[in-house]
C-alpha cells in the first residue's frame, strides 16, 4: 500500500514524461522574448521613433528642391495702342536734347496752344496706331531652389527634443511590454502547472477508485458487499472519470495560451511541459522566493515608493509630463516671429507676343521672408493657456498613477505573503490527508471502516491534493506579480 502511494505521488510531478519536448519557465521566457508578438511590435514603434527623431534633425539643414511645371492654356486676345502725334528735340547748345517748341519773338516765351498749357512745337512725328495680339500657348517653368529657417519661435528645436522624448517613450514602452509578456508567460507557465498537477491528482483520484471498485466488485462475489456498495463507487468512478476529462482539456488549453505567448504554433502539435521531479511551481528557477523580498508593513511606505519608481510607467509618466510642458513651447512658437531665407534660380519660357516669343531665358533670385503676429483676438494667448493646462494634468495623473502603484506594490506584498502562508497549509493538509486515507483504507480491508467513510477519505485526500496544486500555482503568481509591482523584473 505505501508503494502505491509513493508511485501516485510521483506521479504529480511527471506526468508527460514521454512529451516530444521538454521547456522549463527560464526557456518560455527567453522564447517569449524572441518571438512574442507584443514584444515585436513594441520594437517595431521604438525603429519608428528612431525615424521620427531622424525626420525632425533634418529640419536644421537647408532644404533643397527641384521643380517643373507646364502651364497650357487657350487664352489668347488682342489690344490696341493708340497713336497720333509726338513732339520732337533738337540738341541744344549744352548738348541735351532740348524740346523743338515755337518761341514768340515778343516775349521769348514758347507759345502755347488753345487750352494756355500745352506748348506749341514746331515739328511733329506722327505714331500710327499699333494692334497687339497675344497668345499663352505652353508657358514652361523650371528651377532649383533652397530654402533655409533662421529663427523660427523655438518650433524647429522644440519638435526635435519632443521627436527624442517620444523616442524615449517607445523605449520604456518596450520595456514595459517586456515586463507584460514576462509575467503572462510566468502566469501561462504556472497554470500549466497548475493543470498538469490537477490531472495528475485526477489520475490518483482514478485510480484509487479504480482499485476499490475492484475490491468491491470482489467482495460482492465473495458475498462481502452489497449492490448497493458497487453501485456507491461505480458513481464515484463515473465523476473521476468526469474530472479526468475536464483535467486533460485543462491541460491542453494550458498548452495552446503557453504556445501564444512563446511564438510557439497552436495547431497540431502543442508544446507541453515536463515537470522534473522534485521541482513544483515557486520552489526553483526564476520562481524562487524569498520572505526577505517582501517589505513589512509597518514603515514601507517610503520602501514601495521608491521601489516603485524603477517600473517602467513611473517612467512614462514622467515623460508624458515633460511631453506636455514641450507642447506649451510649440504652441508659443506659432505667435512669435519667423524668419527664413531661400534662393534658386528659374528657368521660364512661353508666352507670344504678336507672334514673338517673350519669356525664354533664366533668372536667380532670392528671397527673406520675415512672418510677425500681430493680433488675432487672443489666440494665441489662449491656446498656450490650454497648453499649460494640459501639463497641469499630466502632473496631476502623474501623481495618483504614482499612488496607486504604490499601492499595488502593497497589495501585492500582501497577497504573496498570504500565499506563502497557504503553501505551507496545504502542505500539512496534503500530510494529514494521505495518513487520513491510510489508516480509512487499512481499516476498511479489515472491516472496522464502512465505504462511505472510505470514499469520503479518498474524496478530502484528492481535495487536499488538488487545493496544493492550486496553492502552489496562486504562490507562483503571487511572486511574479509582486516582481512586477515593484520593478524587480525589469531589464
Amino acid at each position: 500500500m505505501k508503494r502505491i502511494f509513493l508511485f501516485l505521488q510521483f506521479q504529480l510531478f511527471v506526468i508527460c514524461s514521454i512529451s516530444a519536448q521538454t521547456i522549463s519557465l527560464d526557456s518560455c521566457m527567453a522564447m517569449a522574448m524572441r518571438a512574442n508578438r507584443q514584444i515585436e511590435k513594441a520594437r517595431l514603434q521604438t525603429r519608428q521613433r528612431d525615424y521620427t527623431v531622424s525626420a525632425m534633425k533634418a529640419n536644421f539643414l537647408p532644404n533643397f528642391k527641384a521643380s517643373a511645371r507646364d502651364l497650357y492654356s487657350t487664352g489668347n486676345g488682342s489690344f490696341n495702342i493708340t497713336g497720333g502725334y509726338l513732339p520732337t528735340f533738337v540738341p541744344g547748345a549744352d548738348g541735351t536734347m532740348q524740346p523743338n517748341v515755337v518761341i514768340n519773338p515778343a516775349t521769348g516765351q514758347p507759345v502755347v496752344g488753345p487750352d494756355g498749357v500745352t506748348p506749341v512745337f514746331q515739328q511733329y512725328a506722327y505714331f500710327p496706331t499699333q494692334s497687339m495680339k497675344y497668345k499663352v500657348g505652353n508657358i514652361i517653368m523650371a528651377g532649383v531652389s533652397v530654402e533655409q529657417p533662421i529663427y523660427m519661435g523655438g518650433k524647429i528645436s522644440t519638435g526635435y527634443k519632443m521627436s527624442k522624448l517620444a523616442r524615449d517613450m517607445a523605449v520604456e514602452n518596450e520595456r514595459l511590454t517586456e515586463a507584460q509578456v514576462i509575467v503572462a508567460t510566468e502566469e501561462a507557465y504556472a497554470l500549466l502547472v497548475r493543470a498538469t498537477e490537477m490531472h495528475a491528482v485526477a489520475v490518483l483520484y482514478d485510480s484509487l477508485l479504480l482499485r476499490l471498485q475492484h475490491d468491491v466488485v470482489s467482495a460482492k462475489a465473495r458475498g462481502m458487499a452489497s449492490r448497493n456498495d458497487v453501485l456507491k463507487v461505480g458513481v464515484r468512478k463515473d465523476e473521476a472519470e468526469l474530472q479526468l476529462r475536464q483535467a486533460e482539456n485543462g491541460v491542453r488549453l494550458a498548452q495552446m495560451n503557453l504556445c501564444r505567448l512563446i511564438g510557439a504554433p497552436l495547431d497540431g502539435k502543442p508544446m507541453p511541459v515536463k515537470i522534473v521531479p522534485g521541482q513544483s511551481v515557486g520552489e526553483s528557477g526564476t520562481t524562487s522566493y524569498d520572505r526577505s523580498e517582501v517589505p513589512s508593513l509597518v514603515g514601507s511606505h517610503g520602501e514601495n515608493f521608491r521601489s516603485v519608481e524603477r517600473r517602467p510607467e513611473a517612467a512614462l509618466l514622467s515623460m508624458k509630463a515633460q511631453m506636455a510642458d514641450k507642447k506649451v513651447r510649440l504652441e508659443r512658437s506659432e505667435f512669435l516671429p519667423h524668419i527664413g531665407v531661400a534662393a534658386g534660380y528659374n528657368y521660364m519660357y512661353g508666352l507670344k507676343l504678336n507672334d514673338r516669343q517673350l519669356l525664354n531665358g533664366g533668372n536667380f533670385g532670392a528671397l527673406v521672408n520675415v512672418s510677425i503676429p500681430i493680433y488675432h483676438f487672443g489666440e494665441g494667448r489662449n491656446k498656450v493657456r490650454a497648453a499649460r493646462m494640459e501639463a497641469e494634468q499630466a502632473r496631476v495623473e502623474q501623481q495618483d498613477m504614482m499612488e496607486q502603484m504604490q499601492l499595488e506594490a502593497t497589495r501585492e506584498a500582501n497577497n504573496l505573503d498570504e500565499a506563502h502562508l497557504e503553501l505551507g497549509v496545504t502542505a500539512r493538509s496534503v500530510t494529514q490527508a494521505a495518513e487520513n486515507l491510510r489508516i480509512a483504507r487499512k481499516s476498511f480491508d479489515a472491516g472496522m471502516e464502512s465505504l462511505s467513510d472510505l470514499l469520503e477519505a479518498q474524496t478530502l485526500y484528492q481535495q487536499a491534493l488538488a487545493r496544493q496544486a492550486e496553492a502552489r500555482c496562486q504562490f507562483s503568481l503571487s511572486i511574479a506579480r509582486y516582481r512586477k509591482a515593484t520593478g524587480q523584473q525589469i531589464r
